[in-house]
């Protein structure tokens, strides 16, 4: 009987350690396996089966009276878990981090996004990062932990994106007629919303911001350029008109 219960103790005490690594599989390498390369990963799981047979071992020593064994193979077990941890910290900060912050944020893709010196749609969303496809630089890949960190925009797909266009026109032009047709061009441009109000009076003359709503931010630009170029001929017949008026005489 004193057999049988030694074997028992012995078949217990690999059940747990079984255990162990079958539930640090599922729900330990179940996240990670996404954020690991393929060699990294055969190591992580040949260090959670060393830290398994550690612990095996060390119950094994505990229930024989050998305490000094126990501790020693418990605190061997103790600092390789926390020499994984440390190991590990970056990809397990960035994965947590995107745990939080793709349902802090509510980003999905589609949205538009400007940060630092980059701007442009969410391509796709990774557990460590978001993937913006950026005009100019193709696709960029952002980790969790810049926007937590750094100040960004964002423009969701169904809110649409605000328009912005500075111009400066003589004073003696007539704001009405160049208003009107500011709105209509941006208007067949595809903006939505156009409105034109003076920001400021100058010497040099009025200073107008164009405003309204688009559903691409990335025909900002475009807009922008096409709007100076119907208007410019506009402006200048408006000058011309002016220039060629003769002047009135004074009565003598």
């Amino acid at each position: 009987m004193v057999f049988i219960g030694e074997y028992l103790v012995y078949i217990v005490a690999a059940i747990l350690s079984i255990a162990l690594y079958i539930v640090s599989s599922i729900f330990i390498f179940r996240h990670i396996i996404r954020v690991l390369e393929k060699e990294m990963l055969i190591v992580a799981r040949i260090a959670m089966g060393l830290l398994s047979i550690s612990l095996f071992l060390a119950f094994i020593a505990s229930l024989h009276g050998v305490h000094e064994i126990f501790i020693l193979v418990f605190s061997l077990f103790i600092i390789s878990f926390l020499a994984v941890i440390v190991g590990a910290r970056h990809v397990l900060e960035e994965y947590m981090t995107g745990v939080f912050a793709s349902k802090a944020y509510d980003l999905r893709a589609g949205d538009y996004i400007e940060i630092r010196d980059i701007r442009g749609y969410v391509a796709a969303l990774d557990d460590t990062s978001i993937i913006i496809r950026d005009p100019k630089k193709g696709l960029v890949y952002i980790p969790y932990t810049m926007l937590a960190h750094t100040p960004f925009k964002r423009v969701k797909v169904e809110e649409g994106y605000e328009m912005r266009v500075i111009l400066t026109i003589p004073l003696y032009i007539d704001l009405q007629n160049v208003r009107t047709r500011i709105e209509d061009i941006v208007r067949g441009l595809g903006v939505e919303n156009p409105r034109v109000d003076i920001d400021s009076i100058g010497s040099r003359g009025l200073r107008l911001v164009v405003r309204g709503s688009i559903r691409d931010p990335r025909r900002g630009e475009e807009i922008r350029l096409a709007l100076l170029d119907r208007l410019y001929p506009l402006l200048r017949f408006s000058i011309s008109s002016i220039e060629d008026k003769p002047c009135k005489k004074p009565d003598a």
